[in-house]
């Protein structure tokens, strides 16, 4: 009986969890259909302020070439003048003798340009960051990662904005996908990217809540970063950091959707990993050092508060979900039927008699609890694919493909958790200065070789956590196997997604992993 008092409590906490993260997907996706682009402001004295644009790189051999020339397009639409290009070059590799040609081609062409080097890598990508703002001059900021493509009139379209708000402190634009169609994961996770850009941040742009600078494809005011404390190194999500430090000076964060950031997305598992893995460790390092401020901020308000917490601590989904996956396994495996409906049938197969009907009755108070809990994961899941389907529906695509995209990227979401959790115990629960490990990008476009990467360095190692995966595909088809036998089939609604999650993740981390450094 304590045993499933004990379970039966657990599992109502991680539901009620579940609950308020679910009920925001259903509050930003309302919000973001009131979602307007503002309109270009009029600039007819056509001032043009300066502009930096900073592009951090570390061993980016195979897009820093088209980068360079994406942004030099963009400072001729601009006024070639007004605009310096600093790249931000920590390259132990032969990126740095690329961009030395590169940059001596430019500046013949007359282009203002030049690398930054330091003697170590400390702060990762805020370090170069911050030693760029402090040798930058120009009165704004444009960064862009090594993987994207910005458009040539990026700055034509943003900067007006600047021009006429003083206040106005971070301009964001959407990221779009260079090679969306390359494969199913790439489509999968650029439609997880979609979400975030299409419903999130429109939704919390129209509510008028806090937003985040996403680390690339935006503009900053110098002085509102000086003001706030620059770039600082103890988070792994310099961006996020940023952004909300800026906000808490009263600058705003204005989201221009029509206003696209092509960039490169993930073609694999273990380069998906790497990249949530730095991301769940950093926003949720930022929560841990921004919450205690932002919520006894009162000035905010309720709302802006609660949102700012769901948002910094987003990434507790995965740890949720990966405890939902235990509970449902060592729930099985001890016998902790609290709520079966096998159970139920069997008290009334002699019939509707009192004593059936007392012995229920004794029990209601646990089947009411169960009965709460199951809606509550209902609704949770519904939630979680809500959002995709409505992404999708702008997009040319036959139901088959939209749905694939779906499954996989629900079980992306899924099978990622342990990993995820791993992370946001490290960020919650150490105050070490974790390393920034960067994204591979391999400039794959196309789809005429669906293993063209294989053939490029910065490949992604195998690591201790498949070998946990792994041990989780094992518990799982054993809690199945158990569930099975004994006509326990409710908890399947948990143990057959995640079990098949962790062996899609756990297989596809094996197949496409390769040694470091590559061939």
């Amino acid at each position: 009986m304590v045993i499933q008092v004990a379970f039966l409590t657990v599992s109502l906490i991680v539901t009620l969890l579940f609950f308020i993260y679910g009920f925001n997907h259903y509050y930003l996706l309302t919000a973001a259909g009131r979602y307007k682009s503002p309109e270009l402001p009029p600039n007819p004295s056509g001032q043009r302020p300066g502009v930096a644009i900073h592009l951090p790189v570390f061993n980016e051999k195979y897009v820093v070439h088209r980068l360079i020339a994406a942004c030099a397009r963009m400072a001729e639409e601009y006024g070639i003048q007004r605009v310096k290009i600093y790249i931000l070059d920590d390259s132990d590799d032969e990126t740095a003798d690329m961009l030395n040609k590169l940059v001596e081609d430019y500046q013949e062409k007359h282009f203002r340009i030049e690398v930054l080097r330091r003697r170590s890598r400390q702060g990762f990508k805020a370090g170069a960051l911050q030693l760029a703002l402090e040798k930058t001059e120009e009165e704004f900021i444009a960064i862009f990662d090594a993987d994207f493509i910005p458009a040539p009139d990026f700055l034509v379209l943003t900067m007006p904005y600047f021009i006429e708000d003083e206040r106005l402190g971070i301009i964001q634009s959407r990221w779009t996908h260079i090679n969306q169609d390359y494969n199913l994961l790439t489509r999968a996770i650029a439609l997880g990217i979609d979400v975030h850009f299409l419903i999130e941040q429109a939704g919390r742009y129209a509510t008028g809540c806090f937003q985040n600078f996403n680390g690339s494809g935006g503009i900053l005011r110098k002085k509102a970063l000086c003001e706030a404390g620059g770039w600082q190194s103890d988070t792994l999500a310099e961006d996020l950091d940023a952004s909300y430090r800026i906000q808490l000076l009263g600058y705003r964060v204005l989201y221009l959707r029509e206003v696209q950031s092509p960039g490169e997305v993930p073609p694999t598992v273990p380069s998906f990993k790497k990249q949530q893995a730095r991301w769940a460790c950093g926003s949720l390092r930022t929560a841990k050092k921004l919450l205690p401020i932002l919520m006894a901020d009162r000035d905010l308000g309720i709302k802006k508060r609660l949102e700012a917490f769901i948002h910094l601590t987003g990434y507790m989904v995965h740890p949720l979900m990966f405890t939902s996956f235990i509970l449902a396994c060592l729930a099985t495996l001890l016998r902790v039927d609290s709520f079966r409906i096998a159970d139920i049938l069997t008290q009334f197969q002699g019939g509707f008699n009192s004593e059936t009907w007392r012995a229920t009755a004794a029990r209601a108070p646990e089947f009411a609890t169960w009965g709460l809990v199951g809606m509550l994961i209902l609704f949770c899941t519904v939630a979680a694919w809500i959002p995709p389907v409505v992404a999708l529906k702008g997009q040319a695509l036959p139901w088959s493909q939209k749905f694939s995209c779906v499954l996989i990227l629900f079980l992306l979401g899924c099978g990622i958790s342990l990993s995820n959790t791993i992370e946001a115990l490290k960020a919650l629960f150490t105050n070490r200065n974790w390393a920034f490990k960067r994204t591979p990008k391999y400039a794959i476009q196309h789809n005429h070789n669906v293993e063209e990467w294989r053939n490029k360095r910065y490949q992604v190692s195998l690591d201790f956590v498949c070998f946990l995966e792994l041990v989780l595909v094992c518990l799982g088809v054993s809690s199945i196997a158990y569930a099975l036998w004994r006509s326990n089939f409710g908890v399947l609604l948990i143990l057959v997604p995640f079990t098949s999650a962790y062996a899609l993740v756990s297989t596809l981390t094996i197949l496409q992993s390769r040694r470091a450094g590559g061939v």
